[in-house]
């Protein structure tokens, strides 16, 4: 079974009747026939534990999958022992709400590479979040590493892979538009799509966990700019120099396209989690796959 949802509070939610409750999140959604929801921890864990137990009691009650989305102050790439030692405490603190919040997904973004070599980079990575693991322990929430958007950022589907390969408890979160940018256009069609859920489903030793993000994305040459809007289109000026119109089908819109990717979903015999990042918009992303799921009677 494949969950549809949004990550945070949209602006459409922010804007309606249920503004001034913002737990009501839940019952909007569920209204809209969504059923997933990523809690926003980007700035720090801070929600506090009463409103943590509520929020789980009321997604329960209307059929909701909550997930957390990690601090962006976490950095076990960092070579500062005092960013790593704040690094941990953060995201034990992040562990403890999820876990009240009924969450079992914990993402996170691997961090920067400083400039430094990327391979460097991934040994002090596994080595912080090793220790990270020794002294805390808590199996029933994955810890699922993002793909980075840009090049700067550890986070190539390969590292991911790699990363969750080597620590128990760590699984890989394949967000479509961060690869697509990352790779300057490796989305830009269902073949290269259809060869990246491949990849997923022969990483048999995830125990078929697969959370995953979505949103198209312009980018230049070091990767990600902008999260986009599922039906943006490119400048018309611009169309001519890129290369991304094979299909006239979607001729002029930003990739990667969502169609392609709900189609894939297919080959997943798991239970899937999909957040629609797309820009200022999450829930109409959101609700174009999970239509265009239903559509295709998958």
């Amino acid at each position: 079974m494949v969950k549809f949802g949004v990550a945070g509070y949209p602006i459409a939610f922010d804007k309606s009747e249920y503004r001034k409750d913002r737990l009501n999140i839940f019952k909007w959604l569920s209204s809209l026939g969504l059923d997933a929801f990523e809690a926003q921890m980007t700035y720090g864990p801070k929600t506090k534990e009463d409103t943590c137990k509520e929020m789980r009691s009321i997604a329960s009650d209307y059929g909701i999958k909550i997930s957390v989305h990690a601090s962006y102050y976490i950095v076990f790439t960092s070579s500062d022992k005092l960013k790593i030692d704040r690094s941990k405490e953060t995201l034990k603190r992040t562990y403890e709400l999820a876990d009240l919040l009924g969450a079992d997904v914990i993402v996170l973004h691997p961090g920067p590479l400083y400039g430094e070599d990327s391979g460097i980079v991934s040994d002090r990575f596994l080595n912080s979040l090793a220790s990270f693991f020794n002294d805390f322990r808590q199996d029933s929430i994955g810890l699922f590493l993002e793909t980075a958007g840009k090049k700067g950022q550890l986070g190539s589907v390969e590292e991911v892979t790699y990363f969750s390969k080597q620590i128990k408890g760590c699984y890989p979160c394949f967000d479509f538009g961060h690869i697509h940018a990352r790779t300057v256009g490796g989305l830009g069609n269902e073949a290269q799509i259809e060869e990246l859920f491949n990849k997923m489903i022969n990483l048999k030793a995830f125990e078929n966990r697969y959370h995953l993000h979505y949103t198209p994305i312009h980018y230049g040459p070091q990767g990600e700019i902008v999260h986009k809007a599922i039906d943006d289109l490119y400048p018309t000026e611009n169309q001519l120099s890129l290369d991304l119109f094979s299909d006239n089908l979607y001729q002029g819109l930003y990739h990667p396209r969502y169609e392609a990717i709900v189609k894939c979903l297919s080959k997943i015999n798991a239970n899937c989690t999909v957040i629609s990042e797309t820009h200022n918009s999450q829930e109409v992303g959101a609700l174009a796959m999970k239509n265009y799921y239903k559509k295709i009677g998958i």
